[in-house]
Formats: C-alpha cells, sequence, structure tokens
C-alpha cells in the first residue's frame, strides 16, 4: 500500500515514496578493521608474555605425561594381549616399553622380546631422579604390577629443581603426585 499524500505528511515521508516493513537500518557483525585490531592487540600480549613462560618447568609436566602414557599403554597391551609388558628407564632422559615372551615356552619365566622395544626420550630439560632410574614396572596379563609387594614411586626433576612423581601400585593403578 502506497500511502498518500495527507498520510505521508504525519509520517514525516515525502509524496511518492515507498516505505519497506521488516527491513532493520542496523548491521549486526564486526568490520575488518574491528577484527584486525582485536588480533594485533592480542599479538601484542602474547609477544610480552612469551618470554616469561617457564619452559623448563612445563618439560617436566610434558615427561610426567609421558611416563604415565607408556605406562598404561604398558598396562593395557598386556591385558588386551595376554603378555608381559616392562616398562624401564634405560638412562636419565629415555623410557623403554618392553613386550615379554615366555622362555622357554611354558616354563612360567618371562624374558623381554628384543623384538618389541620401544624407547622413547623424555623432553629436555627433564630427567628420571636417580633412585628412580633402577625402577622396572612390569604388568602381567590380569594388568597387576608382577613381582611387587609395595608401590613403586616415579620421580621427575629439571635443572631448576621443579620436581613431580608418579605411583604405581600392585594392582596396577597409577596417580600423579
Amino acid at each position: 500500500m502506497i500511502p498518500s499524500s495527507e498520510n505521508s505528511s504525519c509520517l514525516g515521508l515525502e509524496a511518492g515514496s515507498v516505505v519497506e516493513l521488516g527491513t532493520r537500518s542496523h548491521k549486526r557483525g564486526y568490520s575488518l578493521i574491528e577484527v584486525a585490531a582485536a588480533i594485533s592487540i592480542m599479538a601484542i600480549l602474547v609477544g610480552i608474555a612469551l618470554p616469561m613462560w617457564n619452559t623448563s618447568a612445563l618439560s617436566v609436566f610434558l615427561a610426567r605425561r609421558t611416563v604415565l602414557v607408556t605406562l598404561r599403554l604398558a598396562r593395557a597391551n598386556a591385558i588386551t594381549k595376554s603378555l608381559h609388558y616392562q616398562v624401564s628407564f634405560p638412562d636419565a632422559g629415555h623410557i623403554a616399553l618392553s613386550g615379554m615372551r615366555k622362555d622357554p615356552a611354558g616354563s612360567g619365566a618371562w624374558v623381554l622380546d628384543p623384538a618389541k622395544v620401544q624407547t622413547t626420550a623424555l623432553p629436555a630439560p627433564a630427567q628420571v631422579s636417580a633412585a628412580s632410574l633402577s625402577s622396572r614396572v612390569e604388568f602381567n596379563s590380569h594388568g597387576l604390577v608382577a613381582s611387587a609387594a609395595a608401590m613403586t614411586q616415579i620421580s621427575l626433576s629439571n635443572s631448576s629443581g621443579t620436581t613431580r612423581s608418579l605411583q604405581v601400585w600392585p594392582s596396577g593403578q597409577i596417580n600423579e603426585m
């Protein structure tokens, strides 16, 4: 309906103009300039904060997660494959996951299978503590720690003194400390 000249004067419209209903005059969203400004402010803040980031503490956290994942993988493999798996530390900067086999077959004695050894480097500068280097955790086919009567503690540290530990219980549970 086109407004008449009598009604258009009280609506503030000129004669002959068409009024569209349902349109909005304001826009939604952000302009390219607003997005670029927000990104540049975030980049400046990251640039200021990045040099202050403590990477050595992060390396101990990542090393503990690596050991935790390796222990849980060994336990899961032992249960699902009905074999024994062992986790050990060949040196302060590495962790080894080893599959085991019965030798001789049917004897009940488990020995390391050299074809099933996977060694992983821990993130530097994190290292396994000297007391934990002798730790060997062997999981049997039920997910229990074989020949362990007490909890095994594995400690990781770095040169700045940050230390994190894991506990492996005879039941196979692994706790972060």
